[in-house]
């Protein structure tokens, strides 16, 4: 028996410019060595979950999150890149650990001013830690809504629907 394949979308996690991973000057994002994904340049300092699920760590740094969907997704949210060199200086979390998140709820704020003066840069990541079961996936670049505007959607494979 086929299951029918569910999509599920990604939202931005900031206001900005959505873009490809290959432009985030780090290579275990570009080369998606840690997932797929896509990042966003943000236009100011307000960091939105991508989906809803369960806050499943934040970096002591408070740079990066990570999100458990319902579907069993692994969504990591990556403010910056070096970032975790700040310390969390310029950052403040705006949920915990173990929280329900519903997409789009704000996640962190940070100083993306004081990120970039530090000569360090604010792009954004978003990606899907564990991707074996996503399938087509497109991707909606350019101006972002954080928060608001569905970035990456794709089609979650069912069990025994290969």
């Amino acid at each position: 028996m086929l299951f029918e394949k569910k999509q599920i979308c990604l939202l931005s996690p900031c206001t900005g410019s959505a873009v490809s991973l290959k432009e985030v000057p780090d290579e275990a994002f570009s080369e998606e060595l840690l997932g797929k994904g896509f990042a966003a340049e943000p236009a100011e300092g307000k960091f939105y979950a991508p989906i809803g699920g369960r806050v499943e760590s934040i970096a002591e740094s408070k740079h990066a999150y990570t999100v458990l969907s319902d579907e069993g997704l692994d969504i990591l949210v990556h403010i910056g890149v070096d970032t975790v060199r700040l310390g969390g200086e310029g950052f403040v979390a705006c949920v915990k650990e173990g929280q329900r998140v519903r997409a789009g709820e704000l996640l962190a704020e940070a100083d993306i001013d004081g990120i970039r003066q530090k000569g360090l840069s604010a792009i954004c990541s978003v990606l899907v830690t564990n991707p074996e079961r996503m399938v087509h996936e497109e991707y909606k670049l350019g101006a972002c809504m954080g928060g608001k505007d569905a970035v990456m959607c794709f089609r979650l494979a069912g069990k025994g629907s290969l």
